[in-house]
């Protein structure tokens, strides 16, 4: 089993500020879930309900410009829409709506990190 300190090491640099809230966009969420981004969206759409707004939304296009900015150092254009933007609580979610071993060991990690979490968000 991975150390709490491992999703520290797998989340710096992915996270970024959006409407005061940290955030991990889809496409980082399921790198380190390790599964496909259209299997990440399917079982959110699935379990809808479990994802209230606090939990994750959609990025606005000049929000998606901004962290396109900060990542590459220019926009770009590689998605028809923005992405979407987990906060803590909707990446923790997704443990529960997504099967498999690495699920499993990620939520562990989480719960063990929490408070090492926090520091990398805030």
């Amino acid at each position: 089993m991975a150390t709490p300190d491992k999703l520290i090491e797998l989340l710096t640099g992915k996270v970024f500020k959006v409407r005061g809230e940290a955030v991990v966009l889809d496409f980082d969420a399921a790198a380190l879930y390790e599964v496909g981004i259209d299997q990440l969206h399917k079982s959110v759409s699935r379990h809808h309900q479990r994802f209230p707004e606090d939990f994750m939304f959609r990025l606005a296009p000049k929000e998606w410009d901004e962290i396109c900015i900060q990542i590459w150092g220019e926009r770009r254009t590689i998605r028809s829409k923005p992405p979407v933007a987990f906060t803590n609580a909707g990446l923790f979610m997704l443990s529960s709506v997504l099967k498999g071993p690495r699920a499993a060991q990620v939520s562990v990690l989480i719960i063990e990190s929490l408070f090492s979490y926090k520091k990398i968000i805030s």
